[in-house]
C-alpha cells in the first residue's frame, strides 16, 4: 500500500561540480542530480530534509541560464545550481508548508 508521502510531487535538477586534480591538470566534472520535493521532505542526491526542518526554499538567478536555489534548513543553508526556472517547486513547497 502506498503512502501519501512516499509520492513524489515535483522534482528539480541540479548541478554538482567536482574539482579533480591529477600530476597534470586541475579540471571540473559536472554531474546531473534530482532535488525530489514530497509531502513530508525535500530529498537531494545526498541527503533527506524533513519539511518541518525546512523553513524557508529562494532562489537567485545569475546573468546567464544559471542561478542558486537555497534551501534554508534548521542545520544551515543549503546551495544548489541550477538551470531551470524553480518557482513551481517554490510555490509547491509554500503550498504544502501552509497547510
Amino acid at each position: 500500500m502506498n503512502n501519501s508521502s512516499d509520492q513524489l510531487i515535483l522534482s528539480l535538477s541540479y548541478i554538482s561540480i567536482h574539482r579533480v586534480v591529477d600530476r597534470i591538470e586541475q579540471t571540473h566534472q559536472k554531474s546531473y542530480h534530482t532535488m525530489c520535493l514530497f509531502q513530508d521532505r525535500i530529498t537531494t542526491s545526498e541527503r533527506s530534509f524533513p519539511l518541518k526542518h525546512v523553513f524557508d526554499v529562494s532562489y537567485r538567478p545569475f546573468s546567464g541560464h544559471t542561478g542558486l536555489f537555497y534551501l534554508h534548513t534548521n542545520e544551515g543553508v543549503f546551495t544548489f545550481e541550477i538551470e531551470e526556472e524553480p518557482e513551481q517547486f517554490i510555490s509547491l513547497y509554500k503550498q504544502i508548508q501552509s497547510k
